[in-house]
């Protein structure tokens, strides 16, 4: 049982009457979302979530975070803490500390895993006082359309931009995207990493995945299945993929093949580049707590450096 933080805030669950919607009115309100994309998340995942909240004497809401279960990792379940956030005349209590360690501890207690994927760098510090630690890795990349000119576009300072050379032929000169279903999606998603440590998502992470992906975009197959990809945003400036997973056949092939491919996509899209995430080492995507991450002081510090989370809700 999940301790209170003080004599002045009880921590409740959306298992309690009002704590739902005081959470949903505040994560509306700190993250500019509708009242129904927190509803609609919470459909997703039905069984396998709650929120949590602490709340003040009032009954108010005054800190919130919500919890899903996003899939296994080592045979252990994966739980995510989301949306953390704290009313604004409460902030500097460290009342969203101290919900989410208690959380944390929670999920621990009874077998899980918990994981944090920080927003922003800056985060990785608070988490680290709680108890996390970096553990899941993602590689992020942009390349061009090899339709554009590379001195036609210069706004790619926050990215490994790869221009490619002219001595280096695409293996794919072009490419056939069909859209798929989260089922499909999943068993390709699980055949591709293989071999590698990584979270199995659960049926309800990818339809997630599914519905995140609007507008034209969503679930792809790449060549009758030699990649697959999630497409989160396409339009003239840019195709973001937040993952890309090719064959590991064609990766024997072609150490590039991902980069190929991804060029290609943004000329599919009649866009100036692709923005993609694949498994590998580069940023921390996710942070967990009920894992020890085992030292390997060659180079990283971390054994698992290439551990893989994949699609977030970011």
């Amino acid at each position: 049982m999940i301790r209170a933080i003080s004599n002045d805030y009880a921590i409740k669950t959306t298992d309690e009457p009002g704590v739902y919607e005081g959470l949903r009115e505040l994560w509306c309100v700190t993250f500019g979302d509708e009242p129904e994309y927190v509803d609609a998340t919470y459909d997703y995942f039905g069984g396998d979530i709650r929120g949590y909240a602490a709340v003040d004497r009032d009954g108010q809401v005054a800190s919130c975070l919500t919890l899903y279960k996003c899939g296994v990792f080592e045979d252990r379940p994966v739980y995510v803490s989301y949306a953390v956030c704290t009313r604004e005349d409460s902030r500097g209590l460290g009342l969203a500390g101290s919900l989410s360690k208690a959380v944390m501890e929670e999920v621990i207690s009874q077998g899980g895993i918990s994981i944090v994927s920080p927003a922003e760098r800056s985060l990785e510090d608070f988490y680290a006082g709680l108890g996390y630690e970096p553990y899941f890795f993602v590689s992020e990349r942009a390349v061009m359309s090899p339709d554009l000119d590379a001195d036609e576009f210069d706004d790619f300072d926050d990215y490994d931009m790869d221009f490619g050379t002219d001595e280096t032929e695409p293996l794919s000169p072009a490419l056939e995207l069909k859209r798929i279903d989260a089922g499909s999606y999943s068993r390709y998603r699980e055949a591709f990493l293989s071999g590698r440590p990584h979270v199995e998502l659960s049926p309800a992470m990818m339809r997630l995945a599914e519905a995140e992906s609007m507008g034209g975009c969503g679930l792809y197959s790449i060549n009758g299945g030699d990649a697959v990809c999630i497409v989160e945003e396409a339009g003239p400036a840019r195709v973001v993929l937040t993952e890309l997973l090719v064959s590991p056949v064609l990766l024997e092939i072609s150490g590039d093949i991902d980069s190929e491919i991804a060029s290609m996509i943004a000329k599919h899209f009649d866009a100036a580049e692709t923005v993609y995430r694949t498994p590998g080492w580069g940023r921390c995507q996710s942070m967990a707590a009920g894992l020890t991450a085992v030292k390997d002081t060659d180079e990283f510090g971390y054994m698992y450096e290439e551990a893989y989370y994949g699609f977030p809700v970011d």
